[in-house]
């Protein structure tokens, strides 16, 4: 029989010999990442995450050329870009590759507040980011980074492109399967019809069993690929031995198929592939539109971000990167431009688009020694300006940096949805076994259906709550 690897459930060799002792057992792990990682968070006293994450880890990765390359983030001109500063304490808003519940977010969490130096550290889920705010004299970022590493997570810098093109990536994916499922659903609706009519007449078996063939054939594709991450999710949900929304949703999907198709081939019974089609069809609609909205909140800073320019002109006609200008340099706007850096006008007197954060449409009059801020929009003259903050330090960066915080902080409702969350799939699961109990020993014909309906129906009402809460 083969193991599953407790930390990221994958599969374990036959000829390896990873352990770690957790939650008082002794637990098979695939390759020594995982082990390492598995390790640091029982001897960093935070076993607790693997009692309350709701799905398993990713497999731990642990390069020791990547580890080493995390150096390079404490370079001075390469943090100018991303950290801003305050006296000794730094801050800066980390992209994140790993997380999948709020479990891993405590443990980040707490793994890296443990840190000697560490100020505060707060981890959106929904963004899959991280705002850190550290002592630069007593510890290293690259330090920070590495711990982060240690337990089978991805940071670096928040760069919007990156994240923007994984994001992308993944509508793509659901577009997909969202698309196949709404087709296949169309098609096997109208010959459900053909199916509903036999009430008010009578319908040859020889159509009737050939109408069912065809939404079988309709339907197996939606099964296979479009409602593949629900069985992948509730797959790994299981072998990690916890209970996610995904297990009710498989189970009530398989069943139900399955049923169906039995009474396809037997020619008896009723079948439903409408709506196994249906209801794939509208959960992809619903972590369809939640992915969107998380994309949403996530590109809303990002998109700022763009508006800095890549490329800086200076007064000599080099050309130089915007991420190398330094407090007291000078530079020529063009005009048209978005003004690359925060600084004060020494030539020229020009009209400035500042609706990118005030919202006002009518160009500002700017003229000597007054200030400027990337991001916004020279008009039709150019001007000479001189830098007085670094684009970690900018205006808009400021900006996204509150948007981030302001994401940061949760609603009570969330708060108590997630803790809800823990328990709900349980309950169903429990609620379901009772019904089909009840309704075998009363009317046992229909106890399978009406316990699928309980499940399909709970599931719809988490799916919406999860829409209501994003």
């Amino acid at each position: 029989m083969c193991k599953s690897c407790y930390h990221c459930g994958e599969e374990v060799p036959a000829d390896t010999d990873f352990k770690v002792e957790i939650l008082g057992e002794v637990r098979e792990m695939c390759c020594p990442g995982c082990e390492t990682v598995a390790q640091t968070i029982v001897e960093s006293g935070l076993v607790s995450y693997y009692q309350y994450r709701t799905a398993p880890a990713e497999k731990a990765d642990l390069v020791p050329e990547q580890l080493q390359a995390l150096i390079h983030y404490d370079n001075e001109e390469v943090q100018s870009e991303f950290v801003r500063n305050s006296e000794n304490l730094s801050e800066v808003t980390l992209s994140l590759e790993g997380v999948s519940c709020a479990a891993c977010a405590w443990l980040i969490e707490k793994q890296v507040a443990a840190e000697s130096g560490v100020v505060t550290i707060r981890v959106n889920t929904t963004t899959n980011r991280a705002l850190l705010k550290w002592d630069k004299t007593k510890v290293r970022l690259s330090e920070l980074l590495s711990s982060i590493h240690k337990l089978g997570y991805k940071a670096a810098p928040f760069e919007a492109d990156k994240q923007e093109a994984s994001y992308h990536r993944q509508m793509k994916q659901y577009l997909y399967r969202l698309g196949i499922a709404g087709l296949a659903t169309m098609q096997v609706m109208m010959l459900a019809v053909a199916l509903y009519l036999e009430v008010f007449g009578d319908l040859d078996a020889e159509f009737k069993n050939y109408f069912r063939w065809v939404s079988l054939i309709f339907a197996t594709p939606v099964m296979l690929y479009s409602a593949l991450p629900f069985y992948i999710n509730a797959w790994r949900s299981i072998r990690s031995r916890t209970l996610g929304m995904d297990v009710p949703v498989s189970i009530a999907m398989i069943f139900a198929y399955i049923a169906s198709m039995v009474a396809t081939i037997t020619e008896q019974g009723e079948v439903f592939f409408e709506s196994i089609s249906m209801f794939a069809f509208f959960l992809l609609v619903g972590r369809f539109l939640e992915m969107r909205a998380r994309r949403k909140a996530a590109a809303a800073s990002g998109n700022l971000l763009k508006l800095i320019p890549a490329i800086a002109t200076k007064l000599d006609g080099d050309q130089v990167p915007v991420k190398t200008l330094n407090i007291g340099d000078k530079i020529r706007v063009l005009p048209g431009e978005h003004i690359p850096a925060d600084g004060k006008i020494i030539k020229g007197r020009v009209h400035i688009d500042e609706s990118m954060l005030t919202g006002e449409s009518v160009p500002v009059v700017k003229s000597v020694d007054d200030y400027v801020y990337a991001g916004t929009l020279n008009g039709e003259e150019a001007f000479e300006l001189e830098v007085t903050s670094s684009k970690a330090d900018s205006m808009i960066s400021n900006i996204v940096r509150l948007q981030d915080e302001a994401q940061l902080s949760k609603p009570k409702i969330a708060e108590i949805a997630d803790i809800v969350a823990r328990y709900f799939v349980g309950i169903i699961l429990l609620i379901a076994a009772g019904t089909w109990f009840f309704w075998h020993q009363t009317q046992p014909e229909d106890a399978f259906w009406i316990m699928l309906a309980v499940l399909v129906a709970t599931c719809l009402v988490h799916c919406l709550w999860r829409l209501l809460l994003h």
